[in-house]
């Protein structure tokens, strides 16, 4: 049996709440870019050999980069963004950028993790990203699919805000 905490999902709601509002701050009336990298790599079933050994893959297997270009696909018609993906072998890389408010941001990052977790032959093994205003960095986060940490300066000026949210 499963029980959830509604306390503790109602506060993970809050947190995305109030990282839209410090970034609606940050941008105030001006519209923010947000760029983002997922590392993805293949999903494995057997991640070890028959003698316990780790099985190092050099290249991705057949389907994980049709997989990956759909996933940028849907990224690109459901958030109107600039989507790209490249191999490295072995990992792949999806690189998203868009405009938008910064109320806006928290629901895109979590939509677009949502399409990357979607994808069937890969899983997400680091996010990064920034918050651009102008040419200037406003926020800059970090993290995995589990949880997004994001440092963004605190209204002062002088400090900085350390925000670590569950996605």
């Amino acid at each position: 049996m499963v029980v959830f905490d509604f306390k503790q999902v109602k506060l993970g709601f809050e947190e995305w709440r109030r990282l839209g509002n410090e970034l609606k701050r940050i941008g105030a009336s001006d519209k923010l870019e947000l760029v983002l990298n997922i590392v993805v790599i293949p999903a494995t079933e057997d991640e070890e050999d028959e003698e316990g050994e780790e099985h190092h893959q050099h290249t991705a297997p057949p389907g994980f980069m049709e997989d990956l270009s759909k996933v940028v696909d849907a990224i690109k018609s459901e958030y109107h963004a600039s989507a790209d993906y490249h191999s490295h072998g072995d990992h792949g890389e999806l690189l998203v950028a868009l405009t938008t408010d910064g109320t806006n941001i928290p629901n895109v990052i979590r939509g677009i993790i949502e399409e990357a977790r979607g994808c069937e032959s890969c899983m997400i093994h680091s996010i990064d990203g920034e918050v651009h205003l102008g040419n200037d960095v406003s926020a800059i986060m970090f993290g995995d699919s589990y949880k997004l940490t994001f440092i963004l300066p605190g209204q002062d000026g002088r400090r900085l805000i350390i925000m670590e949210l569950n996605t």
